[in-house]
Order: C-alpha cells, then sequence, then structure tokens
C-alpha cells in the first residue's frame, strides 16, 4: 500500500444509509478526501425516522433489530461509538393465541449449537411429533453441502417434502423467517433459511441475541454517526441528490443538487437497487452488465403500526405473537403526546402484501386489538393515537433466482463500486448485509491502491459441537 497515492484522493459515496455510512467508516481509516451525498436530510436510509408536527418525538419507519451473528454491523456501531444506543436481549418472548408467554433463551453453561435445545421445548405450543420433525429438518438443513443439494428450492417446498404441519410451519418457520427474510416462504430460498438458522442458531452461542435501538434511528445514524464521521474528515452533502455519473480522463464527473458538478477519482454508488442504473451514464452503465437485471429482483413490504395508549400493557421489552396478523411488538415506554404522558408500542408485519387493500384505521384497531388480548389487559387501554407506515420497498425478497441477480461491489473499472444490501454479500435485506456491502465496496477502492486486506470484521467463531456434527465453517 501506498499512502502517499492514496492522500488527496477524492472519493464520492452516494447513498447516506448503512452501506453508504459503512463505506465511509473504513475508507475515513485512510488519507482519503470523502464526500457522501445523501438526497434527503437524513442519513440512515431506510433505518430512518420521521416527525409528525403534533408529535414531538421521532417515530422509527419501521423497528431494525440486528442479532448476535451481525459481527459487521456490531462492529461498525463500536467503531463509531454507537454500541451504547443499543441494548441486548438475551431472552425472546413468545406468546401464543391464548395469552400463555414462552421464554425462549440458552443454557448458559451449554455450548452452541445445544444451548438451545432446551429453550425450543419449552414452547409447548408446538406438539411432541411438530417438535422431533422441527429437530429432524434443522438436522438435515445444518451441513454445508445442504446449501447445494436443495439450492433450487423454495423454503415452503422443502418443509412440506421433510413433513412439516401447517402449524410447525406457521408457529415456527414463518415466526423465525418471515421476519427475517421479509417475504412469504413460498418465495423464499431454502439457501437464505439455511442461513438464518445456521447463522443465528446453530453456529455459536451468542448469535441468536438481539440488539434493539433504545434511541430513534435518526438520533443514531443522522445525528451520532454522522458526528463520528464528520471529525474523521467525511464531508456531508445532503438534500444533494445525485443526477448523473460520467467518466471523462480518469475521473468520475458528479451532477448533483440543482446543477452543481464535482469531479472525483472513486466513486460508490450505495442506493437501492431500483435507483442505481438511473445514475449512471450510458458508457459506465455498460461496464456493469448486471444492472441491466436488477429490475427482476423482487422487493416486498414491511408495515409497522405505531400506538399510544393511556397505560401501559406490559413490562415486557418486546415480544413475538403466534397466530395473529402482528408479528413483533416492541415497547418503547413512556412518551410525551400533546402534553400527555402516554405509553407507545410498535408492531412490525413482515410481507405485508396481504394488507395492502387494508384502511390504516382499520389495520391499527385490529392489531391494538391482538395487543389487547395477547397481554391479556383487562380493562383495555384507551388508544390515544395510531400511524401506520409501510415501505413498500422495504427489503428485496430472498427468492431461489436472488443470487444470480446480485451485482459484486467492485466493478471492470478501477475506482468504480457499489454497495446496498441488494449487492453480492451471501446476506439477506439486513443491517448487517447493508454494512458488509459497504465495506465489500470499500476494499473494491482499497485495491486501486494495492492495500489488500479485510476492512470488516470476521463472522462469529464456530462452536467445536457444530463444526463436529455438521462441519459448519468448512464452506467458509
Amino acid at each position: 500500500m501506498n499512502a502517499k497515492e492514496m492522500r488527496g484522493q477524492r472519493i464520492a459515496i452516494v447513498g447516506g444509509g448503512l452501506a453508504g455510512i459503512a463505506a465511509a467508516e473504513a475508507l475515513s481509516r485512510f488519507p482519503f478526501e470523502i464526500h457522501l451525498f445523501e438526497a434527503k436530510r437524513s442519513l440512515g436510509g431506510r433505518a430512518g425516522a420521521f416527525r409528525e408536527p403534533d408529535r414531538p418525538s421521532l417515530i422509527d419507519r419501521c423497528q431494525h433489530v440486528a442479532m448476535g451473528c451481525c459481527t459487521n454491523f456490531l462492529g461498525l456501531c463500536q467503531r463509531l461509538d454507537l454500541k451504547n444506543c443499543f441494548r441486548r436481549d438475551t431472552k425472546l418472548h413468545f406468546i401464543d393465541r391464548d395469552g400463555k408467554l414462552y421464554p425462549f433463551t440458552s443454557n448458559k453453561w451449554l455450548p452452541a449449537p445445544l444451548h438451545l435445545a432446551g429453550a425450543f421445548q419449552r414452547q409447548k405450543y408446538l406438539s411432541t411429533a411438530d417438535q422431533q420433525h422441527i429437530r429432524a429438518a434443522l438436522w438435515e438443513m445444518a451441513p454445508p453441502k445442504a446449501a447445494q443439494t436443495y439450492a433450487s428450492y423454495k423454503m415452503r417446498d422443502w418443509l412440506l417434502e421433510k413433513q412439516q404441519s401447517e402449524t410447525a410451519i406457521a408457529q415456527f418457520w414463518e415466526i423465525v423467517l418471515v421476519s427475517a427474510l421479509g417475504a412469504p416462504l413460498s418465495e423464499v430460498s431454502f439457501t437464505a433459511a439455511r442461513k438464518v438458522f445456521v447463522d443465528g442458531f446453530l453456529r455459536n452461542r451468542q448469535a441468536y441475541q438481539v440488539y434493539v435501538p433504545t434511541l430513534p434511528l435518526q438520533d443514531i445514524f443522522d445525528v451520532q454517526a454522522a458526528q463520528r464521521l464528520g471529525e474523521k474528515g467525511v464531508h456531508f452533502h445532503r438534500q444533494s441528490p445525485v443526477r448523473q455519473v460520467a467518466y471523462f480522463n480518469s475521473r468520475f464527473n458528479v451532477r448533483y443538487g440543482q446543477g452543481a458538478e464535482k469531479t472525483f477519482e472513486n466513486f460508490i454508488a450505495a442506493i437501492p437497487w431500483h435507483q442505481s442504473p438511473k445514475i449512471f451514464s450510458p458508457i459506465l452503465k455498460n461496464l456493469m452488465p448486471k444492472l441491466d437485471k436488477v429490475d427482476e429482483i423482487e422487493s416486498s413490504p414491511i408495515s409497522s403500526v405505531h400506538l399510544w395508549l393511556d397505560r401501559p400493557l406490559t413490562k415486557l421489552p418486546h415480544a413475538v405473537l403466534l397466530d395473529r396478523t402482528s408479528q413483533w411488538v416492541f415497547n418503547h415506554g413512556s412518551r410525551l403526546l400533546r402534553d400527555t404522558t402516554c405509553y407507545y408500542y410498535q408492531v412490525v408485519i413482515s410481507a405485508s402484501q396481504a394488507l395492502a387493500g387494508l384502511k390504516h384505521e382499520d389495520l391499527a384497531r385490529q392489531v391494538f386489538g391482538e395487543l389487547v388480548s395477547a397481554f391479556g389487559a383487562n380493562p383495555a387501554p384507551y388508544l390515544l393515537d395510531q400511524q401506520v407506515v409501510t415501505e413498500k420497498q422495504a427489503v428485496f425478497a430472498a427468492t431461489p433466482d436472488l443470487e444470480g441477480l446480485r451485482p459484486n461491489q467492485g466493478t471492470i473499472l478501477p475506482g468504480l463500486a457499489l454497495a446496498g444490501d441488494w449487492t453480492k454479500t451471501g446476506w439477506p435485506s439486513t443491517m448487517e448485509g447493508a454494512v458488509r456491502s459497504g465495506y465489500l465496496a470499500a476494499e473494491a477502492i482499497l485495491r486501486k491502491y494495492g492495500y489488500h486486506d479485510p476492512v470488516g470484521d470476521p463472522d462469529l467463531p464456530v462452536a467445536l459441537i457444530s463444526k463436529w456434527l455438521w462441519g459448519l465453517g468448512k464452506e467458509e
């Protein structure tokens, strides 16, 4: 590596979501001049928030959580001093249709994958026969060779072939996978589903733990992360949509805002798949033939229902609701609403295509009724206010054809890279996938200057028993 060659070399990063933030963080460790362009006023992308005129608190567009297996996201938070913005939950809470609570937590003495055996057995809403079939299916999906053997399968077809009952599919497989992959099991690939279970439950005893934001996402990424990056020398151009990028004389000419232009030696596009092809000149687009196929990537919506109540429903920090429209509920505690103390809950419904024709008021009241039933609130609290937010292109659907559509971060042109969770990371559409893509894009830029070391974080180590039972880790 020649640091002298890097010094003063300019890099444009377009897109202030987690992919762009990660790329900027990685490259700020080197003596580049970094400019980050964001079309909106705030950073964070889909991990952002908005403010209603009559509500003083910021409202997250959708609840975003990470898991212990999200090593690159957690590493980014560590480097930007954001870890105190998240709490770590080591116990999950499942509530069945009758309102019975089933805690899910690991045995603190047993290594993976034995650490969660007792937790699964305690989920008594699953029959003994269903639990046996689930264990058999997990055993078969765990070995690395399963990813190739069943690569063409959609997950629901595979589950039916493995004798999973409709109850087991609804109360176990869908609960985990729909929220993780953002699409119905009739659409998601076996390969993507396998990764969720292997990385999240079978590799390492800390992988299943959940990291939940304790502040609005805008405070975390638009305020604190931006401040840390600014201290590292990153220049921000907010409300500056990039109109077009062209390539002349070994430099990238970036037109942005209302006719402004700058030239850069390097360029990273860290914007969603449905926007990325639009900003490149025809010559640059011809150098990235996979961009012609990204419009085939299917999206999936996520709905977030925000409820403000006059008194608390539960002391639980979160819960997973079974056999209901509501999937995850997060307890945000007391807030001020129009000078009145209220209690704020957010319910997340992934793969919410079926709700498209439902009025927001009707969905909010349906979800409110489900929460009252689940937590046994008697008398029921009064619903002071509600807000429904649906991100129609929240995530891409992890279909069997997806991997063939995802481009690499590096391109044939040195100094030109792509980022975004939709690029080829091996991960689904998650915060971890976005951060990994940003780090891989940074590595593509750094290779131009002879630097070939990784800038991201390694996966959690594979437990010895998981290596011995299934050969996990050998595929890496």
